[in-house]
């Protein structure tokens, strides 16, 4: 009785002292990496703009739920011509966010001349990814010989399962990062994706309904311990992990060079792998000019594990901006990023 009296008050030790913490760590590190669609500084500035945030909330959801009906009713193709309308009428009426869309671009373009005609197609291609966010729930498997080009890197996520210490996919606000979860859960894959609330609870229910019918998990963030628990079971149950990882949204980054500029990006895609063990794998879904995808895996960054934890933390972090540099120069017409992303982020 007395040594089963002392194992239970060494377990609530280990769970106080280890395990909480640790939690706690992990809630804060993921409160840092997530991303919603919104201009960062509305997040600063939530309780002055509240009004004006849940209306254009309500009419984003509004404008995606008539995408989502009409798109039930008409071909993919059809959709898409809509798009290019739609995507260059904004274009042409958005002048303020177009303004920070061509300085973002023209941060990393080192061409000049080319910045115009990415801005425009940049609306276009936004317009052609709503289609197919909103239409995502109607995919099965049998549509992807016809949606994607192939998958490059595949093995890159089978070997990171055959490791069994599960996988964080790293992705950014580039090219149909949505898609991608939908390829990997019907290519047989358990996904979660994580994810925070929205201002306007009904587009926050949208985008998870849309989710959950096609067999993704996804992972609301808040303040309690519940939100990184799932986080750690579905890594520790050996399943794929999603999470964005190109802007700081909270003040909690880590300052790294980026396209010849000093900003910030989340410390949780690098923290996270850091501490579970996970491999973190860059991943993304881009489109080509016949409006099909193209899905490419990284090889798993190699993470640098000093035991100088800031210094690794830093470092690591770093490498994640080079990856994300290379496929944003690759493909500047794929980030969808409208507000002044370089000013807003900057790093002393």
């Amino acid at each position: 009785m007395r040594n089963s009296r002392n194992s239970s008050e060494a377990a609530s030790r280990f769970t106080a002292e280890v395990v909480t913490p640790k939690y706690h760590t992990i809630s804060a590190t993921l409160q840092s990496s997530i991303f919603l669609d919104t201009d960062p500084r509305e997040k600063v500035k939530l309780s002055s703009t509240m009004p004006r945030k849940r209306l254009l909330h309500r009419l984003a959801y509004l404008y995606l739920f008539l995408i989502g009906f009409f798109g039930r009713l008409l071909p993919r193709w059809l959709m898409f011509w809509f798009a290019v309308l739609i995507g260059n009428f904004y274009w042409a009426v958005m002048k303020r966010d177009r303004e920070m869309v061509r300085r973002n671009l023209s941060q990393i373009l080192e061409d000049p001349s080319r910045v115009g005609q990415m801005v425009r197609r940049l609306y276009v291609r936004y317009a052609k990814y709503l289609v197919d966010f909103t239409r995502m729930d109607l995919l099965k498997e049998k549509h992807l010989g016809r949606l994607v080009l192939g998958f490059e890197g595949k093995e890159h996520i089978d070997g990171s399962i055959a490791r069994g210490k599960g996988t964080l996919i790293l992705t950014a606000h580039l090219g149909n990062w949505e898609m991608g979860g939908i390829f990997l859960s019907l290519m047989g894959y358990s996904l979660t994706v994580i994810t925070a609330p929205d201002v306007e609870e009904r587009l926050h229910d949208y985008r998870v309904r849309l989710r959950h019918e096609q067999k993704i998990k996804v992972v609301t963030l808040d303040d309690s311990l519940a939100s990184s628990l799932a986080v750690l079971k579905a890594l520790q149950a050996n399943e794929l992990v999603a999470l964005l990882g190109d802007r700081d949204l909270f003040g909690k980054g880590v300052p790294v060079n980026f396209f010849g500029q000093r900003v910030f990006l989340p410390i949780g895609p690098a923290l996270l792998s850091y501490l579970s063990e996970a491999a973190l794998i860059p991943t993304f879904v881009l489109m080509d000019r016949e409006n099909r995808y193209r899905c490419i895996a990284e090889p798993p960054i190699d993470l640098q594990r000093s035991g100088n934890r800031d210094k690794d933390l830093a470092e690591n972090t770093q490498r994640i901006a080079a990856v994300l540099e290379k496929f944003i120069r690759n493909y500047p017409d794929q980030w969808y990023t409208f507000y002044d992303y370089f000013p807003r982020h900057k790093a002393p």
